[in-house]
């Protein structure tokens, strides 16, 4: 009696079924975020403002819903990052070529930065205590965005990288409320934080996305064979 060794090709799951993953967590974000943004019972700003900045707009400390829209986009900042930096030590450690898990790691640094900033407000607090301007900060995180977007550019002009073009999109789009309307009024501050939160989790989708596809076709080693 001969067994056949399952194939890579047996166990990978679909691109479909990938898409749907991603456009269900997509489309999760994007519904908590209007519920946030238009329940009637609590002002949405202290949603999406960090717990401190909330307490602070509020004059009073605590409830526990200060901040829960930012807690969970920094949970998914992290998630990005774990999924992405474990994909790629994978394929480092299999001996893939660079070019194969840099990508990975790239995005993985970049997710890790842009959650300690939400989590600690490096940009908005402790780098400008310590004589680092604001802008400058914001700025090293554009050009590390568009550094990454060149990275990613082949991706980015096909359907496998849909999730990452509506995550800048969504990022450009709140930075541009924040700039043109530079206001702390609850709707607006629902508006820029709305965007900014989906564009968190379409990029958490690209990067799970790109992570499975990355470990589930790695050369293996020995390769597959049948086994009477």
């Amino acid at each position: 009696m001969t067994i056949q060794v399952a194939t890579r090709s047996a166990l990978r799951p679909t691109p479909r079924l990938m898409t749907i993953f991603s456009s269900l967590l997509v489309a999760l974000a994007t519904l908590a975020a209007a519920v946030a943004s238009f329940q009637p019972f609590a002002d949405p700003r202290l949603l999406f403002m960090d717990v401190i900045a909330g307490a602070q707009a509020s004059g009073y400390c605590c409830r526990g819903y200060y901040g829960v829209m930012s807690s969970l986009g920094a949970i998914s900042w992290a998630l990005a990052a774990g999924t992405a930096l474990f994909a790629a030590l994978c394929l480092w450690s299999r001996g893939e070529a660079a070019s194969r898990w840099s990508p990975l790691a790239f995005g993985g640094a970049l997710s890790l930065a842009l959650c300690l900033d939400d989590m600690l407000l490096l940009h908005e607090s402790i780098l400008p205590g310590w004589g680092l301007p604001q802008e400058v900060v914001l700025g090293a995180y554009g050009l590390a965005g568009m550094a990454y977007a060149f990275v990613q550019r082949r991706r980015l002009l096909s359907s496998e990288g849909a999730f990452l073009l509506l995550a800048f999109l969504l990022f450009g789009g709140s930075l541009a409320i924040d700039i043109l309307l530079h206001s702390t009024e609850s709707m607006a501050v629902a508006a820029e934080d709305s965007l900014k939160f989906v564009g968190i989790h379409a990029w958490l989708a690209f990067h799970i996305d790109q992570a499975q596809r990355a470990v589930l076709s790695m050369h293996p080693n020995p390769p597959p064979h049948p086994v009477s």
